[in-house]
C-alpha cells in the first residue's frame, strides 16, 4: 500500500505528523506509524504543539499515546520574540515541563494582541509557525505535513494544501468518519477523557456560544484566565497597527465582540446544553447551513 503517489520520491520522504492532541489526530498518527513506519521509503516525526491552554485531559492523552502506542511525540511550545520582524522559534518541552498556565499564549498576545475571528493569529503563531520552526531546527526543508481531518469534514481542508504540502490521510486513502474514530477508541485501554464540546483549548473563541455556555455552566472557573487576558490587553494595539484608524479598542475575543463577563452571564441562563458526542457511534449526517455547531472544536484546532 502506497501512502500517496505524489509523496513517493527517491530516498526517504519526510512526513511530519501534526498531532493536535485530539482523538482523530491520535488515530491518524497510530494508523500512519503502524502502516508505514517500517517502510524505509518514509521518515516520520510526530509533533505536538502545546499552547499552555490545553486542558489537562489533553496533555494526559498525548502522554498516554506515547506510553502505550510509542508515538515518541516531540512536545514543543512556541517562543514569541517581541522584536518586530522576528518570528517564533520552537522550545522543546516534555509532559512534565509543559506550560499549564497559558504562558506561551500570553507571550503571543503581548506581541500580536488578543486573537478573534478577524485576527486568528493564535493557531498560526502557537501551532503552525512553531511546528515549522521545529522542522527547520532539525534540518527539514522538503517534507509533507499530515493533518488529522476526517472524510466527513473535508470542508476544513486548506485551499493551499498542494502549495504547502499538506496531506489528509483520513480523507485521501483511508476514508474515516467520526463513528470510525469513536469505535476505534472504544476498543483501546485509554481514551481522551473529554466531552466532545469541551475541546483541547479550554475556552477557545472558535467554539460556538452553545459550547462556551455549556462549558462555563459546568465550571465557571475556566473563565478566569481568559478574563484576565481581556482586562490586561483589551486596549492593546500591536506595533505596526497603531495608526490603523479602523482599530478601536476595547477588543474582545469572542464573536460579536462578546466579553468573557457576558459569556459568564449568559451561561447562567436556562438553555439546552451542548450534546456530548465523544463516544457515539452513529451514521454520519451532513451538516446544514443552519447547524449551530461548527467543525474544528469538537476535539482540536487543526492549523494548516
Amino acid at each position: 500500500m502506497q501512502l500517496n503517489k505524489k509523496i513517493n520520491s527517491e530516498g526517504r520522504q519526510k512526513i511530519l505528523i501534526s498531532f493536535s492532541g485530539g482523538k482523530t489526530s491520535a488515530y491518524m498518527t497510530w494508523f500512519l506509524l503502524n502502516e508505514f513506519a517500517t517502510d524505509n521509503k518514509y521518515e516520520f516525526v510526530v509533533v505536538f504543539a502545546n499552547t499552555g491552554k490545553e486542558r489537562k485531559e489533553t496533555l494526559d492523552f498525548v502522554h498516554n499515546c506515547d506510553l502505550i502506542f510509542g508515538f515518541n511525540t516531540v512536545w514543543i511550545e512556541s517562543e514569541t520574540h517581541l522584536e518586530k520582524g522576528k518570528g517564533v522559534s520552537a522550545k522543546i518541552v516534555t509532559y512534565e515541563t509543559a506550560s499549564r498556565n497559558g504562558e506561551p499564549f500570553e507571550k503571543m498576545i503581548q506581541k500580536h494582541g488578543l486573537p478573534c475571528t478577524k485576527s486568528p493569529h493564535c493557531s498560526r503563531e502557537l501551532k503552525k509557525y512553531a511546528i515549522r520552526a521545529y522542522a527547520r531546527s532539525i534540518g527539514w526543508k522538503d517534507y509533507y505535513t499530515a493533518i488529522g481531518i476526517r472524510s466527513d469534514e473535508i470542508d476544513r481542508m486548506s485551499p493551499n494544501r498542494k502549495k504547502e504540502k499538506i496531506i489528509y490521510p483520513l480523507c485521501s486513502f483511508k476514508q474515516t468518519t467520526r463513528q470510525d474514530i469513536n469505535a476505534f477508541w472504544q476498543q483501546q485501554p485509554f481514551n481522551l477523557e473529554l466531552k466532545s464540546y469541551q475541546g483541547n483549548c479550554d475556552l477557545c473563541w472558535k467554539k460556538s456560544f452553545l459550547k462556551l455556555h455549556t462549558i462555563l455552566k459546568e465550571d465557571e472557573s475556566i473563565a478566569d484566565w481568559w478574563q484576565n487576558m481581556e482586562e490586561k490587553y483589551k486596549n492593546f494595539i500591536p506595533k505596526g497597527k497603531q495608526h490603523n484608524e479602523k482599530l478601536k479598542p476595547p477588543f474582545y475575543m469572542y464573536r460579536g465582540s462578546t466579553s468573557v463577563s457576558e459569556l459568564l452571564q449568559e451561561s447562567k441562563t436556562d438553555f439546552i446544553p451542548a450534546k456530548d458526542e465523544s463516544n457515539e457511534v452513529y451514521v454520519f449526517k451532513q451538516n446544514t447551513l443552519f447547524d449551530l455547531e461548527e467543525y474544528g472544536c469538537a476535539e482540536s484546532c487543526e492549523v494548516f
